[in-house]
């Protein structure tokens, strides 16, 4: 990966007594030259699997503006955080290279970078906490429209990124992966250990999904599959988790995403679980495919034409990831209510679609 901050700003902080003014004046000073911070105070601290810093900052952007009131320091500032290292690298690679280059609506980023000596990433990001933005709840479903507004958000960088030159050696993005390659399939086969399996089926999620999706050997295997399926098909740029938790609506009424984990995968990764992760249980089944269209018109009129049928199939065998995620989300990613919740619908979802006879 591309070294993506100067050295002036290394070492990152570690522990959030080290976010100061001294180092935000050092960090946002890398894109807004002459930034200068002269006092910083921690608000409250968001513990998870990355970590979110809220900072009262009193400051100038180098041109007389004084710079905004609060801002979000996001990080690996945890015992677990140097397992985390991959993803918190991507998290930052995609403020710093990517969110420049395509239309995701996302939070406005004032410093990304990583630090080659330690497991640390850290992005400094606008607060989003303000009156008329709405932060998205996993465990409420939304109604048909904000799922087909947003799908149409979604077309338009998946089309934006299609078949990028970006992604060709020695592009920008070559070392951009699926989420069957590098550390994404390192990632999956962790879970995918006997007693780790079981653990989960034991618990309250795995109660809450049909039986025969309990058989690990299966679940290996049509993952395996459907990253053979993605792998032979054009490729995009995809946010990578979009669930009702990484997601907000602006105050106009546009989608907007954060938390992202880019990968570089076909289109049906991505609109498969967003579809099932934001419909209810009761309403699923008559949506998706009106959904689904919403999106390939959209796709569309950027220029790029899918098979109605093809994609249909597609859609459906994309289910089996996000029953994976969910089966197998810790709890210090979601709480065990939420990957509950979303285990649901995704078991729900493959019986409806008969998925192990998709994936035999």
């Amino acid at each position: 990966m591309v070294e993506i901050v100067h050295r002036p700003a290394l070492p990152l902080p570690l522990s959030p007594e080290q976010v100061d003014a001294g180092w935000l004046s050092r960090a946002l000073g890398q894109t807004t030259p002459g930034a200068v911070v002269a006092a910083a105070d921690i608000v409250d601290i968001v513990w998870g699997t990355s970590t979110k810093i809220r900072v009262r900052v009193d400051g100038h952007d180098g041109q007389g503006a004084a710079l905004p009131a609060t801002l979000i320091v996001k990080g690996g500032f945890e015992e677990h955080s140097p397992r985390m290292a991959a993803m918190y690298a991507n998290e930052a690679r995609f403020y710093a290279d990517i969110q420049p280059h395509v239309p995701m609506p996302s939070p406005r980023c004032w410093f990304a970078g990583s630090d080659p000596a330690s497991h640390q990433s850290i992005v400094i990001m606008e607060d989003l906490r303000r009156d008329g933005l709405a932060f998205c709840d996993p465990l409420q479903p939304q109604d048909f429209e904000p799922i087909a507004r947003r799908l149409e958000v979604m077309a338009g960088y998946h089309a934006a990124t299609w078949q990028s030159p970006r992604f060709e050696p020695g592009g920008s993005w070559s070392d951009i992966h699926s989420r069957f390659e590098s550390w994404g399939l390192d990632y999956m086969r962790r879970y995918l250990v006997a007693d780790v399996w079981a653990h989960y089926m034991a618990s309250p999620r795995g109660a809450a999904v049909s039986r025969r999706f309990h058989d690990r050997a299966w679940m290996e295997r049509a993952l395996l599959r459907i990253g053979e399926i993605q792998h032979a098909q054009p490729r995009c740029l995809i946010h990578g988790d979009t669930h009702l938790g990484n997601l907000y609506v602006a105050e106009d009424g546009t989608p907007g995403f954060f938390d992202a984990q880019v990968a570089r995968t076909a289109w049906h990764h991505e609109v498969s679980y967003h579809i099932v992760c934001a419909a209810d249980l009761a309403d699923r089944a008559e949506w998706e495919r009106p959904l689904l269209d919403r999106y390939l018109r959209a796709m569309a009129r950027h220029g790029v034409a899918l098979d109605a049928e093809a994609a249909w199939l597609d859609y459906r065998r994309s289910i089996a990831w996000g029953l994976f995620i969910f089966l197998t989300n810790e709890v210090r990613f979601q709480t065990e209510s939420v990957n509950t919740a979303y285990a649901a619908r995704f078991s729900q979802a493959a019986l409806d679609h008969e998925l192990k006879e998709l994936l035999p």
